[in-house]
């Protein structure tokens, strides 16, 4: 980790940082637990492993005991996530009855790479594509539970389409180890866009397309 940055402590009560950070190769269990999952919900170091490099900037507000106010601080950062798995991720888990015979508990993924903005407690995620042990999956939305997935229509057939009638799918063994699925770039295929929107308790999963796209 290298770290550099401009610290202003003149007002007690308006203690900003201002860093300059890079990380290369840093276990991510580790860096989530020492930032303090960065004050999002879902993006956890229980949820989110791998390897992390990054760069971030930006302005943070803190306590007088450094402390980063989350809520009132603006972070940037481009991020590259290697060997990484989601386990028990929330927006991936509500997704288990459009997916056939795949372990949404624990889903693994070779690369995550990405642009991601915190402002005033929220992250927005731009349109990433992820290969994934559930498939080729494109992604985007912010961290208040409202997000985009593109997923081939393949994936879910089937089962997946019972489900938007109603019928409910067998559970999948968490402990299943799926293989991820790499698709050539090339390849036309048909995709299904799924608009997840709400909270942990009550949430809405329906067939809908980020506009912004």
């Amino acid at each position: 980790m290298m770290l550099s940055g401009y610290f202003n402590g003149s007002n007690k009560d308006e203690i900003y940082f201002s860093p300059n950070m890079v990380v290369k190769g840093m276990d991510l269990d580790k860096l989530l637990f020492k930032f303090e999952n960065f004050g999002q919900d879902h993006l956890v170091s229980e949820n989110l492993h791998g390897t992390l490099t990054a760069k971030i900037t930006g302005k943070i507000h803190m306590h007088p005991d450094l402390i980063p106010i989350i809520d009132d601080s603006e972070i940037h950062m481009d991020v590259e996530v290697l060997n990484g798995r989601l386990v028990n991720y929330a927006p991936i888990v509500d997704l288990k009855e459009y997916f056939v015979d795949k372990n949404v508990y624990d889903v693994r993924f070779d690369t995550l790479k990405n642009h991601m903005d915190i402002k005033d407690g929220e992250m927005v995620i731009p349109s990433m594509t992820i290969n994934s042990t559930l498939g080729l999956m494109v992604i985007s939305g912010s961290q208040d539970m409202n997000y985009y997935i593109r997923v081939p229509l393949k994936l879910i057939a089937g089962t997946g389409f019972k489900k938007l009638f109603g019928k409910n799918k067998e559970e999948v063994d968490p402990h299943q180890v799926d293989e991820i699925d790499y698709e050539a770039k090339d390849k036309s295929m048909p995709f299904l866009n799924l608009h997840i929107v709400g909270d942990e308790e009550d949430y809405k999963v329906s067939i809908g397309k980020d506009k912004g796209k």
